[in-house]
């Protein structure tokens, strides 16, 4: 096989993943902010998604990378990887990881302005500061001009 295999360094999968991590606890509290039961129902789903389907999606074929990481490096190069870490990562699953940032960015911050609207608190801004951050940095790795090859 001549095929370029998949290395992730394990700084970048656990800061990958707790990356990850930190960005579905914000969509939890601003969703959790708008309606408390909304709130959990989502944090299990989103839970469930990322951590169940996504992961397996990126993890279907073992030759590809040079070690096992069970999904966990593939889910890092998803959201926060860059040049062939992240196409190799992505594979044929854009859509799901399209829902997937839908879920994670602007459901969030939607919910969380009309939360705003009708209370307004200082802890929904660093949330939404927080959200924006993370959000626009990983797709910030989207970006045709980002080909470094490294990945943190």
């Amino acid at each position: 096989m001549t095929e370029k295999k998949l290395e992730f360094t394990r700084r970048f999968d656990v800061l990958g993943n707790l990356g990850l991590f930190v960005w579905m606890l914000l969509a939890f509290f601003s969703v959790l902010f708008y309606n408390l039961i909304y709130g959990w129902l989502f944090l299990i789903f989103e839970a469930v998604l990322v951590y169940g389907v996504v992961r397996r999606f990126g993890c279907r074929s073992c030759d590809k990378c040079k070690e096992c990481t069970m999904g966990f490096g593939r889910l890092a190069g998803i959201f926060f990887g860059r040049g062939f870490v992240k196409k190799a990562s992505v594979g044929k699953s854009a859509g799901i990881v399209a829902f997937v940032y839908f879920l994670l960015l602007p459901l969030p911050v939607a919910l969380l302005v009309l939360s705003m609207v009708q209370v307004f608190s200082v802890l929904k801004v660093i949330v939404l500061v927080c959200l924006l951050a993370i959000g626009g940095y990983s797709l910030s790795t989207w970006s045709t001009r980002s080909t470094i090859n490294n990945q943190i």
